[in-house]
């Protein structure tokens, strides 16, 4: 499967997807959120392709782990079971997509840096001589994460690093 390239998805406020639900109307509905009588939210994804599906599908998985704790009910080990895989899926793409932006702050825009390593590590939270050596191992070593093909594949950006 090779991820093309597209347009950009629309802006929520311009184009809004709220969802429909049989002999509902929504109490409320901005954007992409609605919320329904019976006290059901609802958040609408759009996305381009399998691999922007598949994170859609794998949160959706832990929104459903996470309903079924709070409810105190028992959990079924078959909600057990994919949960903790949707989970670890979820966790390891978005891991790769963090790196990945991590790599696009560093690069030039103009005259400077797009963020420096201190506004870096404001954003994901780390000190910035954490950030900073963290940088260095995926720009400079090539030891990004396994799940960067998969984001990449077929993008301008596949071949910007090394890759070990």
């Amino acid at each position: 499967m090779t991820t093309s390239q597209h347009r950009p998805l629309p802006h929520p406020a311009e184009e809004p997807m709220t969802p429909n639900r049989p002999g509902m109307e929504p109490w409320e509905a901005a954007g992409r959120t609605a919320h329904w009588p019976d006290g059901v939210g609802t958040y609408t994804l759009a996305f381009h392709g399998n691999k922007q599906w598949s994170i859609a599908d794998e949160a959706d998985t832990a929104i459903l782990a996470m309903d079924s704790i709070q409810s105190g009910e028992p959990l079924e080990q078959k909600l057990i079971w994919e949960g903790l895989r949707d989970i670890r899926r979820l966790k390891q793409r978005l891991a790769a997509i963090e790196e990945e932006l991590m790599l696009a702050a560093r690069e030039p825009e103009a005259d400077r840096d797009k963020m420096s390593f201190r506004e870096l590590g404001e954003a994901i939270g780390q000190h910035h001589t954490t950030v900073k050596e963290r940088y260095d191992r995926l720009a400079v070593d090539g030891r990004t994460h396994p799940f960067r093909g998969w984001l990449t594949e077929n993008t301008p950006r596949a071949d910007l690093y090394p890759t070990n």
